[in-house]
C-alpha cells in the first residue's frame, strides 16, 4: 500500500474515531498528564521526536535496552493502523503519517483521539471504558487518578495476576505526577 493511499485510509479511521467519541469529555489534567508520561515534547514537535528516536535507538543498540521513541502521535497512527510489527518500512511510514497528521491536526484533538483508543488494559480500550472498569468518574480524575490511567498505557491491567502489576502502575503513576510538576513549574506546558 502506498503512503497516499495509508494516508486515505488514516483519515477515514480518524473520523469514524471521531464520531463514535464526540460525546466524549476529557478533563485538562489527564490531557496534560498524557504529555507528562508519554512524550513531554509533545509542543515542540512535528510528530516526531528526533531526540527520542536517538535516544531509543541509542539505548536499544548500544546498551541491549529496548526503549520507545514513539510519540503520541505515532503512538496513535500505529494504535488506528494495527500495524505493531517491528520493521523499519513500518516505522517510516509511521513518522511520515504522524507527521502529516501533526500538521493537519490540532494539537489537542491529537491527545483526544488516542486516548479515545488507546489500550490501557483487559477489557479497557479508550478512557471511556479504562474510567468504567476502575470505578471513576471520567469528567472528575484527580491527577492521581488520571496518573493511574495514563501509567497503565505503559503497564496494561492484566485480567489476571494483578498484583505485580498494580505496584508498576502506582509507581509509573507517581513518576508521571513528577514529571508533570516538573514540566509545570517550568513553563513546558502548550496551552491546553
Amino acid at each position: 500500500m502506498k503512503f497516499k493511499d495509508e494516508w486515505s485510509q488514516l483519515i477515514k479511521s480518524i473520523d469514524e474515531v471521531k464520531s463514535e467519541n464526540a460525546d466524549t469529555e476529557f478533563s485538562n489534567n489527564l490531557l496534560e498528564l498524557l504529555v507528562a508520561g508519554e512524550d513531554h515534547r509533545f509542543w515542540s514537535h512535528f510528530g516526531v521526536d528526533p531526540i527520542g528516536l536517538i535516544r531509543a535507538f541509542w539505548k536499544t543498540t548500544f546498551h541491549h535496552r529496548r526503549q520507545g521513541g514513539s510519540t503520541i502521535a505515532m503512538q496513535l497512527v500505529r494504535t488506528i493502523t494495527e500495524r505493531y510489527e517491528i520493521s523499519l518500512q513500518r516505522k517510516v511510514k509511521e513518522i511520515y503519517l504522524a507527521t502529516r497528521l501533526t500538521l493537519v491536526l490540532e494539537r489537542k484533538e491529537i491527545l483526544k483521539l488516542y486516548l479515545s483508543i488507546a489500550y490501557f488494559g483487559w477489557n479497557m480500550h479508550g478512557v471511556k471504558q479504562a474510567c468504567k472498569a476502575l470505578g471513576l468518574d471520567e469528567c472528575a480524575l484527580s491527577n492521581y487518578e488520571a496518573a493511574l490511567i495514563i501509567a497503565r498505557l505503559k503497564y496494561p491491567e492484566p485480567r489476571f495476576d494483578k498484583k505485580n502489576k498494580l505496584k508498576a502502575i502506582d509507581f509509573r503513576a507517581g513518576h508521571i505526577l513528577n514529571r508533570f510538576n516538573q514540566l509545570h513549574s517550568k513553563g513546558h506546558y502548550g496551552t491546553i
